[in-house]
């Protein structure tokens, strides 16, 4: 669904970030570890997301690797070239239905409890793929149920390994991890996937938390691309069926068409003040979604809604994010 890929929020991103650290995780003892985290434990890693030139610098990736979803790309810039490694971090080789254990950050949002920001669901975390080898996921508005791997979903801290401190006040995440099936119907080949944390509400309603029902009242909010080498399939089709965009009876445009009905039929408010509450075509084009208020703007100036991660209601799809506005994004990003 290309509407549904980027439904933003206005505010929160530029404090969370996370990414995927490793694809294919080895944890000696890994209930032991869960069960006391104060101890440490050595955890290999079999295979690396894509030009991982930071790799065990947390600073560096924190700054330089991770990506919030701010542009029109998938991926970020170094990492959209296909098959692209760095020394000493090769892709990770896998075998159809190997479980695959992956580990990302938790920076400070795994726990409902005490978590930053206090009190917000921490989100789901997912995988996309293309079904077939050699196929590039490019684009942003790519992620989205068409791309999905049918069961690849799970909460953002559903497998977590956190040391409490000082009396349970505080956490200190040694890792969160996401245990990744690959599908039985793979060819042999590279493939290229994406993984992504979906943090922010999105413009829709539905919440599902099925791993085998995609959630599209979250949208993802950061990500990171990563290939898979396979060996050793038998299936020799030309592309996994179970994946949306392959099926020949998924109709891109009557999903899009069914999502902006639920989205621009909704009350929102104008300018985001609660009394000035409108509903559907009688509102503004530019819709948001904050700390769960629906709320319009006008365009600010031409054709062009006043902030990035708009769903223009009156062209019937995502707003353009300018050049501009990445750069503020950015700008925002590294003060915190």
């Amino acid at each position: 669904m290309k509407l549904l890929s980027v439904l933003a929020v206005l505010a929160g991103s530029a404090a969370a970030h996370s990414w995927l650290e490793c694809v294919d995780t080895v944890v000696p003892n890994k209930a032991e570890y869960k069960a006391h985290p104060s101890e440490n434990v050595v955890q290999k890693c079999k295979g690396y997301p894509r030009n991982k030139v930071h790799n065990g610098d947390w600073i560096a990736e924190s700054s330089y690797y991770s990506y919030g979803f701010n542009t029109e790309f998938a991926c970020r810039e170094g990492q959209r070239v296909p098959g692209q490694t760095a020394p000493g971090a090769p892709m990770a080789t896998a075998k159809p239905g190997d479980k695959l254990l992956m580990r990302f950050w938790g920076n400070g949002h795994t726990r409902w409890d005490i978590g930053s920001p206090n009190h917000r669901d921490p989100g789901l975390v997912r995988i996309f793929w293309a079904g077939k080898p050699e196929t590039e996921i490019t684009k942003l508005n790519q992620l989205n149920e068409a791309y999905w791997i049918p069961g690849a979903q799970a909460n953002f801290s559903a497998d977590t390994i956190t040391e409490l401190t000082d009396n349970g006040r505080h956490m200190n995440e040694k890792a969160n991890y996401f245990t990744f099936q690959v599908p039985e119907k793979i060819q042999n080949g590279r493939h290229m996937m994406v993984w992504s944390w979906a943090w922010k509400a999105s413009l829709l309603n539905g919440k599902h938390r099925d791993a085998n029902v995609y959630d599209d009242s979250w949208d993802n909010a950061w990500g990171t691309c990563f290939d898979l080498m396979i060996t050793d399939s038998t299936y020799t089709e030309k592309a996994n069926p179970d994946i949306l965009v392959n099926n020949p009876s998924y109709n891109a445009k009557a999903t899009d068409s069914k999502a902006q009905n639920e989205i621009c039929s909704q009350t929102c408010y104008r300018g985001g003040m609660k009394d000035q509450a409108c509903k559907g075509k009688d509102c503004p084009p530019c819709w948001y979604k904050t700390e769960g208020q629906v709320n319009c703007f006008a365009y600010s100036s031409g054709t062009n809604c006043p902030w990035t991660g708009a769903f223009d209601c009156k062209k019937g799809q995502m707003a353009v994010t300018s050049k501009r506005e990445v750069a503020q994004h950015h700008a925002r990003k590294h003060r915190v």
